[in-house]
């Protein structure tokens, strides 16, 4: 019979062993991971052990004064990572099709506690690198309910928040982001269209930003039929998704449309600075992104001097001077803290709507991790409520 996460929790305090990791229980309103509308499906789950074999405990040794500062919650599901990630080479030197498998067999953590909805619909869009998955979660269900009869067939329409994956412009999806827009869609009650782009190394700047401007436009011309009212779009993304949501925001200033009302940026990469004292700090890597795998993304996407130096790839190079209301949050144990930091100060001296937040005792992908983690909840709702705050009307 599955085991609770609390549960799991107190078996992995106690030291006995669990062979195999559970869903989330029912008592906790929540299902396993997965696509598809409803209750997400429950992939196969990745065999860790409670009692870890001394070897793997010695591997985790490794990380434990690193580690001691974290939410204790955030540190337990980490040892259960990181023991699964044991025997790995260097994330920075993996080649991007294995680096991608690993992501993928993580999904069952990243989506863990995410809340059933009741309509999810997935497309396929024309896109500048060809065509690409949208899929919509809607915490109403309107947008998938009959139409009466004598009106229109798709629901009416409502502010709609689009989610930009992240995972260093190299990685990440619409499936392993499955449990983030449920997420979202559920603690704002907006519509989340959570979107894919090409990935580097094979699609690098400008090819994933060109993706996320042609699917904001997507939306805001034909997301009618999908129940998206053109006229309170927000953006959302995480770590490469905050940099590419910012980035398209940019563009579209560039461009003169005024197609979104605001973005929430969470953990996001904006400068190539990997000396900061937040990268110095963070980067060695126990708390999942080190310097080294940020120097990878970096060459990854920007391979060219040229696109190292362009305002819409490092968006701490660009004039702020324009663009909408922004939502930026920080982890505390993350090497991009600084850059949230300095964005923060930029976007405010700029004249902007700003909201700050740091999340004391988390690391880098902590909302990914939120259905493992508590105090997770309140901070994901705060983004929520910007969410609201700059579609309202």
């Amino acid at each position: 019979m599955p085991a609770s996460r609390r549960g799991l929790f107190r078996s992995l305090e106690a030291g006995l062993t669990t062979s195999v990791l559970p869903t989330i229980s029912a008592a906790d309103g929540t299902t396993a991971p997965g696509a598809g509308n409803g209750a997400p499906s429950s992939p196969p789950h990745p065999r860790v052990f409670g009692d870890f074999s001394e070897k793997t405990k010695k591997f985790l040794d490794l990380f434990e004064s690193d580690w001691k500062p974290l939410n204790p919650q955030l540190r337990a599901v980490m040892r259960m990572i990181y023991a699964q990630l044991q025997g790995l080479g260097p994330p920075a030197e993996i080649p991007a099709a294995e680096l991608r498998r690993v992501n993928q067999s993580l999904s069952f953590f990243l989506n863990a506690g995410a809340p059933v909805l009741p309509h999810i619909e997935e497309r396929t869009i024309a896109v500048p690198s060809g065509r690409s998955r949208v899929r919509l979660y809607d915490p109403s269900g309107s947008s998938g309910s009959p139409a009466p009869a004598g009106t229109s067939d798709h629901a009416a329409p409502a502010a709609t928040a689009i989610l930009i994956h992240g995972g260093g412009w190299v990685i990440g999806d619409i499936d392993t982001y499955d449990g983030f827009a449920r997420q979202i869609a559920a603690r704002s009650g907006l519509r989340c269209l959570s979107i894919e782009y090409a990935l580097a190394p094979e699609h690098p700047f400008p090819a994933p930003l060109d993706d996320c401007v042609a699917a904001v436009r997507w939306a805001a011309a034909e997301g009618a039929a999908l129940g998206i009212d053109p006229q309170r779009i927000v953006l959302i993304g995480d770590s490469a998704g905050a940099n590419l949501a910012l980035g398209t925001c940019l563009a579209l200033r560039k461009a003169g449309e005024r197609l979104v009302r605001g973005a929430a940026l969470v953990y996001g990469a904006y400068s190539l600075d990997l000396d900061s004292p937040s990268a110095i700090a963070c980067g060695s890597g126990s708390y999942f992104l080190g310097k080294a795998e940020m120097a990878r993304y970096w060459y990854d996407y920007l391979p060219t001097q040229a696109d190292r130096e362009h305002p819409l790839a490092v968006p701490m190079l660009a004039d702020l001077k324009g663009l909408p209301p922004l939502s930026i949050s920080a982890c505390e144990f993350d090497p991009l803290r600084d850059d949230s930091e300095r964005l923060a100060e930029r976007a405010r001296a700029a004249g902007l709507d700003v909201e700050f937040r740091l999340w004391n005792g988390m690391i880098h992908g902590a909302v990914s991790l939120m259905g493992w983690v508590d105090d997770m909840a309140p901070e994901v709702d705060r983004i929520g409520a910007f969410l609201r705050r700059v579609t309202a009307g």
